[in-house]
């Protein structure tokens, strides 16, 4: 299966899809699909044309292969059961960012990757109001508009500049978290998009960001790409990230010397009282 084929299947739906109506969606082209854990979270009918489009058409590329889409999985989460077999699975995250995209605001992206034996093989995010596409393989690197990519070493200083998730933690692991975070790092506005925080790290925007929430799309593309551009990606513990995992704190950093860091102060001791184990 090649990458380029897939690169072409995304630019092709982005163009057909979603650039002819980025800043252009009408109320009646946007709905709330509220969950316990984000009672305010939309999804426009760009969300669903896009994942419609790519479903088909990457099943076509790799024969046998399954699908495991953002709004599917929304719909039925059971579907997430397949990233528990051993055949090949592709990840769609149709439009990542969706409030920004409605708000036609650029900071969104598309992301696929790639599942096989329960491991991301490889990983597709496309920021279409950049003009940029990100692609990585397992063990083969990653890309940037088809020139090598390689994170950009971060200057060391007492306080790198990151962005820490914090709003879908427990009480007790979010006080813990802020109160050993506290006063050392400088905070960065956050995106409202994953799409364009692993592509900040990947272009030295920021230093480091930690998650909570892991949802297999807003994930798996970024944590790779991370990962073969020199970057980390792994939990708080140490642990590597993989599709199995749903929950962090997950670090991640332009440098793993910087990663281990994070994590160092993630797991030193404090007034709070969550466990990051």
């Amino acid at each position: 299966m090649s990458l380029d084929r897939v690169s072409d299947v995304l630019r092709v739906v982005i163009a057909e899809e979603v650039l002819p109506t980025f800043g252009r969606l009408a109320p009646t082209d946007i709905e709330h699909k509220p969950t316990a854990s984000d009672p305010e979270d939309v999804v426009s009918r760009v969300d669903r044309a896009v994942e419609a489009r790519l479903g088909p058409a990457l099943r076509a590329l790799l024969p046998n292969s399954q699908v495991v889409g953002e709004e599917a999985a929304h719909a039925d989460p059971r579907v997430l059961g397949s990233l528990d077999a051993e055949g090949p699975v592709w990840v769609i995250d149709p439009i990542d960012g969706t409030r920004n995209f409605v708000r036609g605001e650029p900071s969104f992206g598309v992301m696929i990757a790639l599942v096989t034996d329960r491991r991301t093989r490889a990983a597709w995010i496309a920021l279409p109001a950049r003009d940029e596409l990100f692609v990585a393989e397992g063990g083969g690197g990653a890309w940037l508009n088809d020139q090598r990519l390689r994170v950009r070493t971060p200057i060391e200083t007492a306080r790198p500049r990151g962005s820490i998730y914090t709003k879908y933690m427990p009480e007790p692991l979010k006080n813990a978290v802020i109160d050993r975070a506290h006063a050392r790092y400088e905070p960065a506005p956050a995106s409202g998009s994953a799409a364009i925080e692993y592509t900040d790290l990947l272009q030295g925007r920021k230093d480091f960001v930690v998650y909570h929430r892991l949802l297999p799309w807003d994930h798996l593309p970024g944590a790779l790409l991370l990962e073969e551009a020199g970057g980390s990606a792994r939990l708080a513990n140490g642990a590597r990230y993989v599709p199995a995992h749903r929950t962090g704190p997950l670090v991640l950093a332009a440098q793993p010397r910087l990663g281990e860091r994070v994590r160092r102060w993630l797991s030193s001791p404090g007034n709070g009282s969550g466990d990051l184990a």
